[in-house]
């Protein structure tokens, strides 16, 4: 597991030492008016096994927007600073990229976002999020999410679990959670809660089990959750529960959110293709690998991957980032269109987070890249913005995810 992990950070860190030099440069900068994006991620921390794949694909998408000279009249530039999942950067991080002019933050740090919420409202910066919480949207405020909220996502899987997966011949099933304390398991834990007191006899919940940050040791946990038809993961990072409870001889069927697909290298390397891999269900807020006949924005992020790198490097950024640079070029190619409609609005030398704001109050999904997606967009009182999302099986067989579901309508109550 080790040798495959320091590979991928080798890997890693040449590939982006190589692509910063390139951050905000093309289509020629005289003239122009920079606009700068924040980002607050984890590129040395316990998450920097996805989150690193997901900062390479900002700054590529940041680059080929200013290759293509999508926004004229406009520079855009990635200010990236390293939270290290670790609360106690977030103000400094938020202060930082705030002191390099960015209007706009992009952050996958669940932490960060829940936390710098009221400072974004007091300083009209928005805070765009991907992978969001409940507390960073309720009320609504200065955090957009760009992804469903953990809570929403849980619901929604448990929902079609319960409808297309398991069979009441046998019972009720069980399901627990064990994971970091911390929010992404805080609101899926309220989640799963409030779904089996609103579905009686769906599932049995045995409860959530939480380890401190950071924790690889997990056999209390195991011990707690060893009976359970279904296990919920909060992402890939906790592999090692997966392989402790798999040691045990305990079996089940993982079930989570998309972030645990960030993580397929990772787990795939530590675990093998066969059980408990073989059969996972997770949910999925784009579209795969390889479906870009019947989505382009699939296909173009799949040219622009191979575009600013080899075939090879191509190869390893699919393999160890598995959803990484699809779900952030998702997002930050949103982020960016919103950032447009906002500067055709105002100008770009008026730029700011104000005229964010009010641009992606009337986002919508209307361009061409977009064909397949359903027309999702925010309200004057949603601040999250996908209203579907698919189902996917992890597949011994096809040694990759699977789609099993069309778009499937968010359970948001």
């Amino acid at each position: 597991m080790r040798k495959g992990w320091t590979k991928g950070v080798a890997f890693f860190l040449v590939v982006v030492l190589t692509a910063a030099f390139g951050v905000g440069c093309g289509g020629g900068s005289e003239g122009k008016v920079t606009i700068t994006i924040g980002e607050v991620t984890d590129l040395t921390g316990p998450a920097a096994t996805a989150a690193r794949w997901s900062h390479m694909t900002a700054v590529d998408i940041v680059r080929y927007w200013n290759d293509e000279n999508l926004i004229p009249g406009v520079k855009l530039k990635l200010a990236t600073w390293d939270e290290r999942f670790d609360p106690s950067r977030d103000v400094p991080g938020y202060d930082w990229v705030r002191e390099r002019g960015a209007k706009v933050i992009y952050s996958l740090v669940a932490n960060f976002c829940e936390s710098l919420k009221p400072f974004a409202e007091r300083d009209k910066i928005v805070i765009c999020a991907s992978g969001a919480t409940s507390p960073m949207i309720e009320p609504p405020g200065w955090v957009f999410a760009f992804s469903p909220t953990y809570a929403m996502d849980t619901k929604t899987l448990l929902q079609w679990l319960s409808e297309n997966d398991w069979d009441y011949s046998n019972g009720v099933p069980k399901i627990g959670l064990p994971a970091w304390n911390e929010p992404i398991a805080t609101d899926m834990d309220k989640a799963i809660k409030g779904y089996c007191q609103d579905h009686p006899g769906k599932f049995d919940y045995v409860g959530a089990f939480l380890a401190p940050v950071g924790a690889v040791m997990w056999s209390s946990q195991v011990q707690k959750v060893r009976d359970c038809d279904y296990v919920v993961l909060t992402s890939g990072v906790h592999g090692s529960f997966v392989e402790q409870f798999r040691g045990a001889g305990y079996t089940t069927k993982f079930i989570g959110p998309m972030a645990v697909a960030a993580f397929r290298g990772f787990l795939v390397d530590m675990l093998g293709w066969d059980s408990p891999l073989d059969g996972m269900i997770t949910t999925g807020v784009h579209p795969w690998w390889g479906e870009g006949d019947s989505y382009p924005f699939i296909k173009l992020a799949e040219d622009i991957l191979h575009r600013y790198h080899s075939a090879s490097e191509a190869n390893e950024i699919i393999y160890r980032g598995g959803c990484s640079y699809l779900g952030t070029g998702q997002t930050l190619w949103a982020i960016l269109e919103v950032v447009k409609a906002a500067v055709e609005e105002v100008g770009a030398e008026n730029f700011d987070g104000q005229a964010f704001y009010n641009a992606a109050l009337e986002y919508k999904l209307s361009s061409p890249v977009w064909e397949g997606y359903p027309q999702w967009g925010f309200t004057q009182t949603k601040r999250y913005w996908q209203d579907d999302e698919m189902i996917y099986e992890w597949s011994a067989e096809a040694r990759d995810l699977v789609r099993i579901s069309d778009w499937v309508p968010l359970v948001t109550e």
